[in-house]
């Protein structure tokens, strides 16, 4: 058991959803750790649209944070060198200023 127990526990769950993701094409990708994990493929000239969620796991609890913002990062695998990836892309959009959320949508 944590000596700090459940202090630390986040106030909130984060979803992201692509307005397409039922539909878009994945890649199957193993991880720094090891573990395969499935990555959305976007292509030149696409569009990634769609939402993020922020839900509050109580009511009335608030969360002050620093800034909120999403960071699109592409990168590509080499078939020559699986061992590196290299990173093509990082847009980063911010969705708002730093301050304090009391609701569960933002």
């Amino acid at each position: 058991m944590s000596f700090l127990g459940g202090l630390f526990t986040p106030v909130c769950d984060i979803n992201i959803v692509l307005n397409d993701a039922d539909t878009r094409k994945t890649a199957e990708i193993k991880s720094e750790d090891g573990k395969i994990e499935k990555h959305y493929l976007f292509y030149d000239g696409e569009s990634a649209t769609g939402k993020v969620n922020l839900t509050f796991k109580q009511l009335g609890k608030r969360l002050e944070h620093k800034g909120i913002r999403i960071e699109f990062v592409g990168q590509i695998e080499l078939f020559s060198d699986k061992s590196n990836r290299h990173e093509f892309v990082n847009l980063v959009k911010e969705l708002a200023l730093p301050g304090e959320l009391t609701q569960t949508n933002l």
